[in-house]
C-alpha cells in the first residue's frame, strides 16, 4: 500500500433541500409563502402548458405573487428564446424563479438567474460569459469573482424528466445560427429547492421519461469511470445503476407505478451528485454535438453513444466496466451489451441510424467532437477525429458491430 495520501475535495452545491413524494404544487406555495416572495417567474414545459388542469393549480395556489408564466421554452433551450425570457424576467422584476419540466427549462431558468444577477441584457453580454464548443471562452467565463454574494434571486425546480440537470450549477444554451452548444457557469447556479413529484411526471411522454433516465445512468456511469472519481462518489454511482436496473423495465411495463418512477428519481439523486466535479467522457461530449447540430434529444445521445463509448474504452478500464455490469444485474454480458439491451428493453433508439442521423454527417461530427472539452477528458485518451469516428461508426451500426463482435 502506496504511503501518500490522495487528497480527496469535495464541492457541494449551494442546493438546499429536496423534496421526494410530494404534490408539486403545494409543495411549491408552501416554498414560495416561506420565502415571502411575491414576483415569481415561472418557465413551465409545453407539455405541462398543454395541460390546463397543473397551470390553473398553479395560478390558484400562487395567486397575486405569480408575476408570469412561460411556456414557450424550446428543446436545447436556443440563445433567441433565452433572451427572450431573461426579458421577460426583467420585466416583471422577478425574485423567484420556478421550472417545471424538463433539462431545457431547467437550463433557462439558470441562464435567467444568471443575467439578472449580472445584470446581463443583450446576447453580447451574456456570450461574455460562455464557454464554447471549440474549448474557448468569454472574457468574463467561470471568474467567481463577478459575484458578489449568493445571488439575488434563486430557482425552484420541479423536474418532469430524469435528465439532472437540477444537480449543476452548469447551464447549456445553443447558438442556432452554428447549431453548436455554449455553457454557462455560477457558484450557485443549481436550484435552491428541487420538488419530485412521481404523480406529476406521469404527464411526460413514456419516451423521454424512459431516454432522460439513460440519460443520468450515462452520469453514473462515466462518472465512475472518470480519473477524478473517489470512494465516495462511486457508491453514489454504483447504487445509481442499480436502482435504474431494477425500476426503469417495470416502469416501462406499468408506467402508471409510482413506487417505481420514485425509485428512478432517487436514482438520479444519486447519479448527479458529481455533476461539475467530475470529468465525464465522450459519451457526454459526442452527445452535446448531436444535439446540436442533428437535434438527437439529449437522452436518445446517450441511449446510443454510452454503449458504443464503453466498447471503445473497454481495453483501459476493463475492470470497472465489469463492476458497472454487476451493478446493472448481470455477469453474463460486457457492460456495453448490457446498456445497450436496456435500452432495447425499453424500446428506445440503439443507433445513430435509429435516430435518424445520416452516416454522411459523421465526419463533421467527429471533426467537432474531437475538440471539445468533455471529449478531451474521455478515460482513453481521444487524439484525433478519427478516434472519434471510430465511436460514431459504432453507434452508427452498433448493432452490426456487436453481430461482428
Amino acid at each position: 500500500m502506496s504511503d501518500k495520501l490522495r487528497r480527496i475535495t469535495f464541492d457541494y452545491s449551494k442546493l438546499e433541500t429536496v423534496f421526494q413524494g410530494v404534490d408539486a404544487v403545494t409543495c411549491l406555495a408552501e416554498q414560495v409563502a416561506s420565502r415571502d416572495k411575491e414576483r415569481v417567474f415561472v418557465i413551465a414545459s409545453r407539455t405541462l402548458s398543454r395541460n390546463g388542469d397543473v397551470i390553473h393549480r398553479l395560478r390558484q395556489a400562487l395567486g397575486n405573487r405569480l408575476a408570469d408564466v412561460l411556456t414557450d421554452m424550446p428543446a436545447h433551450t436556443p440563445r433567441p428564446a433565452v433572451m427572450a425570457a431573461i426579458g421577460r424576467a426583467a420585466g416583471v422584476k422577478t425574485d423567484l424563479l420556478v421550472s417545471i419540466g424538463g433539462g431545457s427549462v431547467i437550463d433557462a431558468a439558470k441562464t435567467v438567474q444568471l443575467a439578472l444577477d449580472q445584470d446581463i441584457r443583450t446576447e453580447a453580454e451574456l456570450l461574455a460569459y460562455a464557454q464554447f464548443a471549440d474549448g474557448s471562452r468569454g472574457p468574463r467565463c467561470g471568474d467567481f469573482r463577478l459575484f458578489d454574494g449568493p445571488s439575488r434571486l434563486r430557482q425552484i425546480a420541479v423536474p418532469t424528466t430524469l435528465s439532472g440537470a437540477e444537480f449543476s450549477n452548469n447551464a447549456g444554451v445553443t447558438d442556432p445560427a452554428r447549431s453548436l452548444k455554449e455553457g454557462y457557469r455560477g457558484p450557485d447556479l443549481c436550484p435552491e429547492v428541487i420538488i419530485y413529484d412521481p404523480l406529476l411526471c406521469r404527464l411526460t411522454p413514456d419516451w423521454l421519461w424512459l431516454s432522460t433516465a439513460i440519460r443520468s445512468l450515462d452520469h453514473a456511469v462515466e462518472g465512475y469511470c472518470s480519473p477524478d472519481v473517489h470512494s465516495f462518489l462511486e457508491g453514489h454511482f454504483l447504487h445509481a445503476m442499480e436502482l435504474f436496473a431494477s425500476s426503469l423495465p417495470g416502469t416501462c411495463d406499468d408506467p402508471a407505478d409510482l413506487q417505481l418512477r420514485s425509485l428512478s428519481q432517487q436514482a438520479v439523486w444519486l447519479a448527479c451528485c458529481g455533476l461539475g466535479k467530475v470529468r465525464h467522457g465522450a459519451s457526454h461530449g459526442i452527445g452535446y454535438l448531436l444535439g446540436a447540430v442533428c437535434r438527437v434529444p439529449h437522452g436518445i445521445t446517450s441511449c446510443i453513444m454510452l454503449p458504443a463509448v464503453l466498447r471503445w474504452n473497454s481495453e483501459v478500464n476493463g475492470a470497472r466496466q465489469h463492476r458497472i455490469n454487476a451493478a446493472l444485474g448481470t455477469t453474463s454480458a460486457s457492460a456495453p451489451d448490457t446498456v445497450r439491451a436496456l435500452v432495447g428493453r425499453l424500446g428506445l433508439p440503439q443507433t445513430l441510424r435509429d435516430a435518424g442521423v445520416a452516416r454522411d454527417e459523421l465526419p463533421r461530427i467527429a471533426d467537432l467532437a474531437s475538440q471539445h472539452p468533455v471529449v478531451k477528458s474521455n478515460p482513453r485518451a481521444i487524439e484525433s477525429a478519427g478516434d472519434v469516428l471510430e465511436i460514431l461508426e459504432l453507434a452508427w451500426g452498433a448493432q452490426d458491430s456487436v453481430a461482428a463482435g
